[in-house]
């Protein structure tokens, strides 16, 4: 099958206005929200509001000033999320670190002993996989001063509390699903939860996190990891794989903190300026959502 020609600008506002009946009344106006935002990428906010009779067509009076709307409604809310997701992980590095270096030693992460033998569906061992990407990471960022005085002075040897910081999100992910049980246990005491919902949590935070670094849609995305809820919000089981549910573990992880406080008032600020366009269930939310958060 033959890829799709190119369209101009011009070509691209017939389109979605006569093959999708997306309104459009200032052609002018379309153009610089084209040149901004993608055709492909600003069609992705059109999910949900096609008409039910005709999947091609959008509902009347949709208009491309919406779906523009919808994107910098997303942008925004992800740069609300990714600011404390990284406090969260930065919290999760520091943890996994401290507890590993006081029982291991600083060269933890050098015995292989120290972790539990899993592997892929490849074969490879999960904790091979952690150290040649760690060795990758050091080989790119070996201009940094940090990596370069452990390099001169240690031999190349990283304590675990350098490593850890070394490490994409994803394989500290991973390093945590290779700790022995009672170490896995002790990080997620302070999480005041148990080992198999934090090692969820971690997950489900990683793929947040990718979503909003890499610039992908969020708002009416459905997540591929579902988090683990306690008995109070399985009211919201059929809705994991959406928004509301990540927010719940984040307010957990954060154990209702300043930081908590923090986001929830620039969602609340998002949400304000962008009432008029987002749909609160193709999130997940509910509309007791700020009592309940």
């Amino acid at each position: 099958m033959k890829l799709k020609p190119a369209l101009t600008y011009s070509e691209q506002i017939q389109k979605l206005n006569k093959d999708h009946n997306l309104k459009i009344d200032n052609e002018e106006f379309a153009e610089e929200i084209l040149a901004k935002v993608n055709y492909y990428r600003l069609s992705g906010y059109g999910i949900g509001l096609k008409k039910s009779n005709n999947k091609e067509h959008y509902k009347d009076n949709i208009t491309i000033e919406h779906l523009f709307q919808l994107y910098c409604f997303d942008s925004q809310l992800k740069n609300n999320l990714i600011r404390t997701n990284e406090q969260i992980e930065i919290e999760l590095r520091t943890q996994i670190a401290y507890h590993l270096s006081l029982k291991y030693g600083s060269d933890a992460l050098l015995n292989e002993k120290n972790f539990i033998h899993k592997t892929n569906s490849n074969g490879r061992t999960i904790y091979s996989i952690i150290k040649d990407s760690l060795e990758k990471e050091i080989t790119r960022q070996r201009n940094k001063p940090f990596v370069k005085h452990h390099i001169k002075k240690y031999n190349g040897k990283f304590p675990i509390w350098v490593s850890v910081e070394l490490m994409s999100f994803g394989n500290l992910s991973s390093l945590f699903s290779i700790l022995q049980d009672d170490d896995q246990k002790a990080i997620a005491n302070y999480y005041k939860t148990d080992a198999k919902y934090l090692k969820n949590w971690i997950l489900c935070l990683v793929e947040v996190r990718n979503i909003c670094a890499h610039f992908t849609r969020l708002y009416n995305m459905p997540l591929k990891e579902n988090p683990k809820l306690y008995k109070e919000n399985m009211k919201f089981k059929k809705k994991q794989n959406k928004l509301f549910p990540i927010l719940l573990i984040m307010k957990r992880m954060l154990n209702s903190n300043s930081q908590w406080d923090s986001l929830l008032k620039d969602i609340e600020h998002t949400f304000s300026k962008y009432d008029y366009c987002f749909n609160l269930s193709f999130m997940g939310f509910p509309k007791n959502w700020k009592e309940i958060l």
